[in-house]
């Protein structure tokens, strides 16, 4: 009950500790930081949205997409380096590794481009090799082959490479993300939410290829982006809290796969669709989840320490570890970013 005293002080309009008007007020306060930071965040997008080239050398023209996949094959292989040297692997194997991964890697996005779009590829052969068209799909398809075969010939477990390639690609894959933002592709549907990107830029995908100038678009690859950085966090702590062995590879692998195909609804999926609104990437999303799930029971049946790392010897192998890695980024800087003469030809 509320005493007399009390009525009367509300009566005569003595002010509580927290009105109605304080709520309000409060509502207000946070939807007005939450409009400015999303506009500061769209300024960002938009300002990435036009930076498609980043220079020109004659008719030789380098777009910005290459510089972000470099910078993220770079750190994934510093990561997954340290682990493995300090797993035992030499640092001129591993050096050796990331190279032939790096080529692999820009062949097996090109090569699958290429079958995804089999018409023109059987209609028009010369002008569908010209084109410098990728999807990540099959540069990760490469990588467990290589991996196989890596295995084999090291002694080193499977398992213990994949790991360690878990640990390291969501901050790679982030960036290359950003760079999908930079070149307009992956791009998202339009868009009436706060949160958007806007295409001003005639060179960049989204207007060449999608005809989405100046419409307001889902940041589709931010979304990734995002969900890389959360299985980054996720996968790591997995591990240093002493995860048995493959347990980083199926958190990777199913919490992406999953979260990539929620964000597959939200990206224009038209060309490549299958079903209705399901693509070619909401299988390969549900592919790489299923994966995932069939990890566990081996994981939980038969769980196996995980390889120990020794910490002191990995790190002291950075100094000479990231100039090795160098040739392999450049590998994928000249893959992905060289253009000939326009953007979108070779």
């Amino acid at each position: 009950m509320v005493a007399p005293a009390q009525r009367a002080d509300r009566a005569a309009g003595s002010p509580s500790p927290f009105t109605r008007h304080d709520g309000k007020q409060l509502r207000k306060n946070l939807a007005a930081g939450l409009v400015q930071r999303s506009r500061l965040l769209n300024t960002a997008l938009d300002w990435l949205a036009d930076r498609v080239v980043l220079f020109r050398h004659g008719d030789l023209i380098f777009v910005t997409f290459g510089l972000f996949a470099a910078l993220g094959a770079y750190s994934t292989f510093a990561w997954m380096g340290v682990i493995l040297i300090g797993q035992g692997v030499s640092l001129a194997a591993f050096a050796s590794l990331a190279l032939i991964a790096s080529t692999l890697v820009v062949f097996g996005a090109w090569l699958l481009a290429l079958l995804l779009d089999y018409r023109l590829l059987l209609e028009r052969p010369r002008e569908a090799l010209r084109r410098p068209v990728f999807v990540s799909w099959g540069g990760l398809l490469m990588v467990p082959l290589l991996f196989a075969v890596f295995s084999w010939r090291s002694g080193v477990a499977m398992l213990a490479l994949v790991d360690a390639f878990a640990l390291g690609m969501p901050i790679g894959h982030a960036l290359g993300r950003l760079g999908c933002l930079s070149y307009g592709c992956c791009y998202g549907q339009p868009t009436r939410g706060r949160l958007a990107i806007t295409y001003r830029n005639p060179l960049a995908k989204a207007v060449r290829v999608g005809d989405l100038q100046h419409v307001r678009l889902h940041p589709a690859p931010l979304y990734e982006a995002v969900l890389d950085l959360g299985i980054l966090l996720a996968v790591n702590v997995a591990a240093l809290a002493g995860a048995p062995l493959g347990v980083p590879s199926a958190v990777a692998l199913l919490c992406y796969g999953l979260g990539r195909f929620a964000i597959e609804f939200l990206k224009d999926n038209v060309v490549r669709s299958v079903v209705g609104r399901y693509s070619v990437n909401h299988l390969m999303s549900l592919a790489m989840a299923g994966l995932g799930v069939l990890l566990l029971p081996s994981i939980v049946l038969a769980p196996e320490a995980a390889p120990a790392i020794a910490w002191g010897a990995a790190f002291d192998s950075l100094p000479r570890l990231l100039p090795a890695l160098l040739p392999a980024a450049l590998v994928i800087f000249l893959g992905f970013s060289v253009h000939w003469r326009s953007v979108g030809s070779w």
